[in-house]
């Protein structure tokens, strides 16, 4: 699946690692060589202290917090700042606002124990010593972009001043696909029904980029013009078998036929929809 179980429409990247190990410093470059090749980009920073917040108290946001408005927007001539105080509030929450305003490319800053399983973020690991790599190593699964160090460690790592265009190359390379492997499962149908033999839509559309698979491979893609019915719960489409659609459809049309006043030739079109208690 994409970035915490979403399905979003843009690459995103995370840099990661220890306290004062570059991270910050790789971004702001990134950020830099990212809008000239004409990405809108977005950030993403995670703030472990406790008790932080982004306000000042005393100031008359803070005041307006206290006396319970959340959330708080500031506005100026420059900038808008939305303050919602919330325990409730996830990283998933934050990436949909986020992909909402236009932006095509977002990156995060930690986030490590969230992402370093995420097969679908592009990480660059900023580490400072080989043990610090040896510890992520262990940890990290794909896709990786490169292990970085401001220090040079090694040829496996890549040192931040010297090879800064290879790390440059290697998350261009890495948005490249995302964006055509993105652009792959939206025409899938997202239903992870597991059919085509693999455990989710996404990992179709990485062996259809990378040549190994074909869109027709999907089960579901292929019977769907032989279906005479479809269920759909909570706005996604529940796999079907022609056998079993049929089976609904005459299911469907033998019970409205009943009604009274209601004539079926079997060619309507029918909608049901159970509403939520």
């Amino acid at each position: 699946m994409g970035v915490l179980g979403l399905r979003l429409n843009c690459p995103i990247l995370a840099v990661i690692g220890r306290k004062s190990s570059g991270k910050t410093t790789i971004i702001e470059r990134l950020i830099s060589e990212l809008i000239k090749e004409g990405f809108s980009v977005a950030t993403v920073k995670h703030i472990g202290h406790e008790g932080f917040s982004i306000d000042r108290e005393g100031s008359d946001t803070w005041r307006h917090s206290a006396a319970g408005a959340n959330p708080v927007a500031a506005f100026s001539s420059r900038e808008i700042s939305i303050i919602i105080r919330s325990m409730e509030i996830s990283l998933e929450d934050v990436l949909k606002l986020i992909t909402n305003l236009g932006v095509n490319l977002i990156i995060l800053e930690g986030f490590s124990s969230t992402v370093l399983k995420d097969k679908s973020v592009g990480k660059i690991i900023c580490v400072r010593s080989m043990d610090e790599y040896e510890e992520f190593k262990t940890h990290v699964e794909n896709e990786l972009i490169a292990f970085c160090s401001l220090y040079y460690l090694g040829e496996h790592i890549l040192d931040l001043e010297r090879d800064h265009g290879i790390l440059i190359k290697r998350t261009l390379d890495f948005i490249k696909k995302r964006i055509k492997v993105l652009e792959i499962l939206n025409s899938l149908p997202k239903l992870d029904c597991g059919k085509c033999g693999r455990e989710k839509c996404e990992d179709l559309a990485k062996e259809v980029y990378d040549g190994l698979a074909k869109i027709d491979d999907c089960i579901v893609l292929r019977t769907e013009p032989a279906l005479n019915a479809k269920i759909i719960i909570d706005g996604k489409d529940l796999p079907l078998q022609p056998f079993v659609s049929e089976f609904v459809r005459k299911t469907v049309l033998g019970m409205v036929s009943s009604l009274k006043n209601v004539n079926i030739k079997g060619d309507e079109k029918i909608r049901i929809e159970i509403l939520k208690k």
